[in-house]
């Protein structure tokens, strides 16, 4: 037997309202807007953890020149960074032994920092040089020891030679946001983001 459809059934059998399809296109635009939010900034997410990683390591740094009774120091460059450690026995600055830094090996090995992130130093520690002739040779005997000074020093009785530097944002060869990561013995680590232009 046939039966007829009722109104109802027709009335839903009709598709949808504009009101559906309007709700449906904000949808769609909003999470749209969202991919492309994140994904302009993902630059800018991996400047600022880089700041925050470099920040970390100088604290600790200073935590274990503390805690090893030895003068630990990081050498900054535009590109990279590594951390040294003052060896009484040569005079010298130098990698730490991995088995000495122990499980620290991973959290002291040299770093290279992304393409668009470069390092400016303002002002960096300033080591006592010896006046002893020997050492005077020893320098220029060994050119690749200078630059190997480090910037940043953590002294083994606590004492930070102060240091200030920029962490900057490369973005179409121009800096485009910097942080300004400072730190001495009197006033400790202190991070300042600095304004998103310049």
């Amino acid at each position: 037997m046939y039966r007829r459809p009722t109104q109802q059934r027709l009335a839903h059998n009709r598709g949808f309202t504009l009101v559906e399809i309007l709700v449906v296109i904000v949808i769609i635009a909003t999470l749209a807007g969202m991919a492309v939010m994140s994904l302009g900034s993902s630059s800018a997410r991996v400047w600022e953890g880089e700041v925050r990683r470099l920040s970390a390591l100088l604290q600790l740094v200073s935590d274990r020149a503390l805690i090893d009774k030895s003068h630990y120091g990081v050498v900054l460059e535009p590109e990279s960074y590594t951390v040294v450690r003052f060896d009484p026995t040569t005079m010298t600055w130098q990698a730490p032994d991995a088995a000495m830094a122990g499980n620290r090996s991973q959290r002291f090995a040299f770093h290279e920092l992304p393409p668009n992130v470069r390092l400016e130093l303002i002002a960096g520690a300033e080591l006592p040089s010896t006046e002893s002739t020997e050492f005077a040779e020893e320098e220029s005997a060994d050119a690749d020891e200078e630059s190997a000074k480090p910037q940043f020093v953590a002294l083994s009785s606590g004492e930070i030679l102060p240091v200030e530097l920029v962490m900057y944002l490369v973005e179409d060869g121009e800096f485009a946001r910097g942080a300004t990561i400072s730190y001495n013995s009197l006033y400790g680590l202190q991070l300042e983001w600095q304004a998103d232009e310049f």
